[in-house]
């Protein structure tokens, strides 16, 4: 870990030990054939751990989430210690009832909110407002504003509602790296966390849109899985500020989604031959310099790739670019899981989801090529 993160107090106090300390975790699996009634009872024992400052892995619709009471400062500030999270990245708070976030937001809230959230929740879209005074300040990174969002996943509300607080949660990955989708990406989180919900892969893939209500007219933060055609067709006046150096939401100022492989884009200039090739060239560039490759193509250019023997999976897609949203993290995950040391990804058009899909690769690449 980065000494100066430390000195600057970038991390929060007693961090090494809340990291080295080892939990016991419990792993509840949930499946299509349980009822709400049996996913309560289920889950109840990790909601009300919640409440003492246990963490706890759970589903939403656009990734899985690390989770702790927002009322619970010792699960909260351990959220930070576990992912390894810089303490001025703030996180997303959790609601399961509209008013739940009455208690969350001051009373200089926009009347705009209520109308924006009769529109979109629940579902993948967090807005940011200014705080009440019983928000923590280690929730906000320091910030007088809070990012609040109402999931539409079933678990993700019956969690909440059975915790009896609104939990705070980022992704459930190690800062930095590829947020967790599947299953098996949260076995990075055993024995640092005290429970695992587990609900199978998670439906959309990446995380919310994040729209700021702090100033007007209304700004987007990060692209989502709600468009910004879709957006602005009930806020027609949204800005787009993804460029900001300053955490002004989660996702914002610090490199994310990143495996340990370097991560190449070839830029997308609208014709699917040029992207074949221009990636065939990285490759073999690169595997003439012993540097081993693994292609992240889609179903247009797979063939193209495994016909010449190259290294390539499938994201999913273009068609459908949902598809790509739903393996893009665990498709940057393969290439470490396969031992390559780079990975070469094709890119995407920046209009609909393509454009939140290319965030999510801008943040995670060494570069376009």
């Amino acid at each position: 870990m980065d000494q100066s993160e430390k000195h600057h107090g970038l991390l929060p106090e007693n961090e090494e030990n809340a990291v080295d300390s080892v939990v016991s975790t419990q792993r509840v699996v949930l499946t299509d054939k349980h009822s709400l009634f049996q996913i309560q009872e289920k889950i109840k024992p990790a909601a009300e751990a919640l409440t003492r400052g246990e963490l706890a892995v759970f589903p939403t619709e656009t990734v899985y989430g690390l989770g702790a009471g927002i009322y619970a400062a010792k699960g909260v500030q351990r959220i930070f210690c576990v992912k390894g999270r810089p303490a001025d990245n703030p996180l997303i708070v959790h609601i399961a009832d509209i008013n739940q976030a009455l208690d969350l937001i001051h009373e200089s809230t926009p009347d705009l909110f209520f109308l924006y959230a009769e529109r979109f929740w629940p579902g993948p879209v967090t807005f940011v407002v200014p705080k009440s005074q019983r928000v923590s300040d280690k929730i906000t990174g320091g910030k007088p504003s809070v990012a609040i969002r109402f999931p539409s996943h079933p678990v993700a509300q019956i969690l909440i509602n059975s915790a009896g607080q609104p939990i705070a949660a980022p992704s459930a990955n190690i800062s930095g790296k590829p947020s967790a989708t599947r299953p098996e990406h949260l076995r990075e989180l055993e024995g640092k966390v005290e429970w695992i919900i587990d609900n199978g892969p998670i439906t959309i893939g990446l995380e919310s849109t994040i729209i700021s209500l702090l100033q007007t007219p209304p700004v987007l933060l990060r692209p989502g899985p709600i468009t910004v055609e879709k957006l602005k067709e009930i806020i027609p006046n949204l800005e787009i500020n993804l460029k900001s150096s300053k955490a002004l939401a989660p996702g914002m100022k610090y490199r994310h989604y990143a495996p340990e492989a370097a991560i190449a884009i070839i830029p997308w200039t609208g014709n699917l031959t040029k992207l074949a090739k221009d990636t065939e060239e990285l490759y073999l560039r690169l595997r003439g310099e012993d540097k081993e490759a693994l292609i992240l193509a889609t179903a247009e250019t797979i063939n193209y790739h495994s016909a010449r023997g190259y290294s390539a999976i499938s994201m999913g897609s273009r068609s459908n670019l949902y598809s790509i949203a739903q393996n893009l993290f665990h498709s940057l995950r393969t290439v470490d899981a396969l031992g390559y040391r780079w990975g070469i990804i094709e890119g995407f058009e920046e209009v609909g989801l393509g454009l939140a899909l290319m965030n999510r690769i801008e943040k995670a690449s060494s570069g376009h090529f």
